[in-house]
């Protein structure tokens, strides 16, 4: 009962104005809701989406089988230690971009470049979802 005493006490004060204002008032109030009640389900919702994200595992739903070596190209360069971005080529299914490393610990040490456009090998992936690439040298178009 307490919200149609509101609903009466907003009403009797949106009386005194133009039918145009009355209409402004009742179209904010309705919008300002509206905003209140997704606020609303965001908090009440927000901690189990959190969760949710923290439980699936999002790097490991697209990767490619283990077993397989698989040739890529470079789209975001690769200096060292940094993680650049593999895009997968070489299988007859879609293509798709992994983050990407240095396989070999050598060529971490050593701070080789390879650069954007590059072949790569693919050659496993990391606890996280990262592919581990060493250079194709012999890669024929």
């Amino acid at each position: 009962m307490v919200i149609g005493e509101w609903i009466h006490l907003i009403q009797n004060y949106l009386q005194r104005f133009p039918t145009v204002i009355q209409f402004l008032g009742w179209l904010i109030l309705l919008v300002g809701g509206i905003f209140v009640v997704f606020v609303a389900f965001s908090l009440l919702l927000g901690p189990f989406m959190w969760l949710y994200n923290r439980i699936t595992d999002k790097n490991r739903s697209n990767v490619i089988s283990r077993n397989e070596f698989v040739i890529g190209e470079l789209t975001e360069k690769i200096v060292g230690d940094t993680i650049g971005e593999v895009m997968e080529i070489g299988s007859q299914g879609a293509r798709s971009v992994y983050p990407a490393r240095f396989f070999r610990e050598e060529d971490r040490e050593n701070n080789v470049r390879l650069p954007v456009g590059t072949k790569v090998i693919i050659v496993d992936f990391d606890k996280k979802g990262i592919a581990l690439v060493v250079e194709s040298k012999n890669f024929i178009e």
